[in-house]
């Protein structure tokens, strides 16, 4: 019997210190919805007047947007706002995006918080962009800044970003 409760308690013990171990990550492994909006600076005056413009669509259009999950001055302060879904994991914890596919990404853990620096080196456009991202239970927030330059127009941008855990991914 005393043999039993020892081995009860050591499994107790192990239990406890894998499950503190796999918090302290502080990554919730799994599918995450996340809004990001984007501030530019910098933006050509002919961009700059279609987003303004863009914030006047017609309700069709409108609709239109917001099937693909974007919105125009939707966010705090203005800005273009977007939704995404991704699975997020230990080894990829920082949200990607289509433009930074094949970009170099490199990041570093420190409890919750994932600090990173993405590079792109494309043909016609450039990137250079650091950020964090900070994972509380079924939420996260992170900000990120960057500089592109997209056929010789440089263009500086902010994002931040909330999200929301949603479960395990399929």
């Amino acid at each position: 019997m005393k043999k039993f409760v020892l081995v009860m308690a050591v499994f107790c013990v192990l239990a406890v210190v894998f499950t503190v171990r796999a918090t302290a990550d502080g990554i919730k492994e799994g599918k995450w919805t996340m809004t990001m909006v984007t501030k530019m600076d910098g933006l050509p005056p002919e961009a700059a007047a279609a987003m303004k413009q863009m914030q006047n669509l017609p309700p069709e259009a409108a609709a239109m947007m917001q099937k693909m999950n974007v919105q125009v001055g939707a966010g705090p302060g203005g800005g273009i706002s977007t939704t995404v879904t991704q699975c997020i994991t230990n080894q990829n914890p920082v949200p990607k995006s289509k433009r930074t596919e094949d970009c170099q990404e490199t990041h570093d853990k420190n409890g919750n918080t994932v600090n990173f620096h993405v590079t792109c080196n494309k043909q016609d456009f450039q990137m250079d962009s650091t950020g964090n991202v900070t994972y509380t239970g079924d939420s996260m927030v992170g900000h990120i800044k960057s500089h592109e330059t997209a056929k010789g127009r440089n263009m500086d941008a902010t994002i931040d970003i909330s999200g929301q855990y949603l479960g395990p991914c399929s």
